[in-house]
């Protein structure tokens, strides 16, 4: 039997994390931010992430810089990952809710089986932008996850419309009262 080390490193704090009790809810929920992210320069409130480029399901390219001027949840996410796959239905409703109003999504998936990827998009009909990331050789994170300093998924960043990051691995109620805040005011 061959395992896998770079989803068994991602998968772990996951387990972990529901072995002591935690539940996503059907809500994006997350670990505490010291568990699931490391230090990193790339990722300060305030600042800007590093450009980046995906690659779509259809061998397109999108960039970051294609959502400029939108409050944008960067959403990072896995095929196999089961507290990301239970936040969707929460993510559908904020994009339902406020993508009119200029909030959009940019989904990053770190699978390494496009095709789980491909099957995962079509049963989840997720409508907004979706793109893969890449792995180098001999990294157990993907090339994104690496740069940011993230350690396991789901993980959301928030930025707001000037491009800046405002919040890091938020909770659900944390990402319903800032965007409540930004486009009820």
């Amino acid at each position: 039997m061959k395992i896998n080390f770079k989803r068994l490193l991602l998968v772990i704090p996951v387990a972990l994390a529901l072995s002591t009790g935690w539940k996503a809810e059907g809500k994006a929920s997350s670990l505490k931010k010291q568990d699931t992210v490391t230090a990193n320069q790339n990722l300060i409130v305030g600042k800007r992430l590093p450009a980046f480029e995906l690659q779509t399901a259809g061998g397109k390219s999108i960039k970051l810089s294609s959502v400029k001027g939108k409050v944008v949840l960067v959403d990072f996410w896995a095929s196999w990952c089961m507290p990301c796959r239970a936040a969707i239905p929460h993510l559908k409703e904020l994009y339902k809710q406020y993508h009119a109003k200029g909030f959009e999504i940019v989904s990053i998936s770190i699978d390494q089986n496009n095709k789980a990827w491909k099957n995962a998009m079509l049963k989840e009909a997720m409508p907004w932008q979706q793109g893969i990331d890449k792995y180098e050789d001999g990294k157990d994170a993907s090339v994104m996850m690496n740069a940011l300093g993230i350690q396991s998924v789901p993980f959301a960043i928030v930025l707001n419309a000037e491009g800046n990051v405002i919040l890091i691995n938020p909770t659900a109620s944390d990402i319903d009262i800032q965007l409540k805040k930004i486009f009820n005011s």
